[in-house]
């Protein structure tokens, strides 16, 4: 068995177990990125070294983060494929990576950058690209889930977001209130965009075709390498978090905004308490002032 029909195998086992769609994606995309060289190559034949001395040249090539996330990735491939074949050596070769110590980036913009970080936003000669920074930062969403909203998502009239596949799948569908300042920006877009597919933030592949923007990141090239020219997407969930402690959101309003899990229902108090889309609804305006505050002005 090749690895390349060990990781078909895989993919087949994370649709049965419902595993989102980007999950999936971004498995193949990447094993077909950093290791399409293995494909042909029997499963059985990858030994240990050349497994860890490949973690070695992704981390050289693309950092620590990509490294580990992709030898996780043929880690976890091999383990679905040793389940199933008595054949297989037991032992998964990325025993002999030493995966790099890396630790969870929690960094919201400083109160005293957000006025030029509003400067730079709304300089953006692109205004749909302009737009999606700022429903980042007044909704706290993740990436995908902000560049995939659709206009049939949003209740205009209820002032509602619903996001159907989260991270986590259908499982994990919720809906949330918006500000009145990122529903006027969802106002503006379905006016605004012309051809657009359904699509808030619409955008062209390389085929031509409408589809939603692909890459939330504002990026430049300096001195012949690509920078950062914004703090990333994930910056920006960061800071909604923040602000929202700071204007004295309850930690439980918060977890519902930012679609994290819920205290269990065995839980003798909190367990028992689901916030109101009312009650959400003048937590996001707190979150919305407080922000437009600190960045010295509102959306345009």
């Amino acid at each position: 068995m090749t690895f390349a029909e060990a990781l078909e195998i895989h993919l087949r086992a994370m649709g049965a177990k419902r595993c989102a769609p980007r999950s999936v994606e971004t498995l193949r995309e990447e094993c077909t990125r950093h290791l399409l060289d293995w494909f042909a190559r029997p499963l059985a034949s990858l030994r240990r070294h050349e497994v860890a001395l490949r973690h070695e040249d992704i981390t050289a090539r693309c950092g620590p983060y990509v490294a580990n996330r992709v030898l996780a990735q043929f880690r976890a491939v091999y383990n679905t494929s040793v389940r199933r074949f008595e054949d297989l050596p037991p032992t998964n070769p990325t025993i002999a990576v030493t995966f790099n110590r890396v630790r969870r980036r929690r960094e919201p913009i400083a109160w005293g950058d957000l006025p030029e970080w509003r400067r730079k936003v709304l300089g953006l000669a692109n205004p749909v690209r302009r737009d999606l920074q700022l429903c980042l930062l007044l909704t706290g969403l993740r990436s995908l889930d902000a560049r995939t909203v659709r206009f049939e998502h949003v209740d205009f009239a209820a002032g509602t977001l619903h996001r159907p596949k989260p991270k986590g799948g259908e499982d994990r569908a919720f809906t949330v209130p918006i500000c009145r300042s990122v529903l006027e920006l969802f106002r503006r877009r379905r006016e605004g965009n012309g051809t657009d597919d359904g699509w808030v933030f619409p955008a062209r592949d390389r085929d031509g075709r409408t589809t939603h923007v692909i890459e939330a990141k504002e990026q430049r090239t300096v001195d012949g390498r690509k920078t950062l020219y914004l703090p990333s997407p994930h910056r920006l969930r960061d800071t909604f978090a923040t602000a929202a402690h700071e204007a004295r959101l309850h930690p439980l309003d918060l977890k519902v905004l930012m679609n994290h899990a819920l205290p269990a229902a065995d839980d003798v108090t909190q367990g028992y308490i689901r916030p109101s889309i009312e009650h959400l609804a003048g937590c996001v305006e707190e979150v919305a002032r407080f922000l437009e505050g600190r960045m010295g002005g509102g959306l345009p």
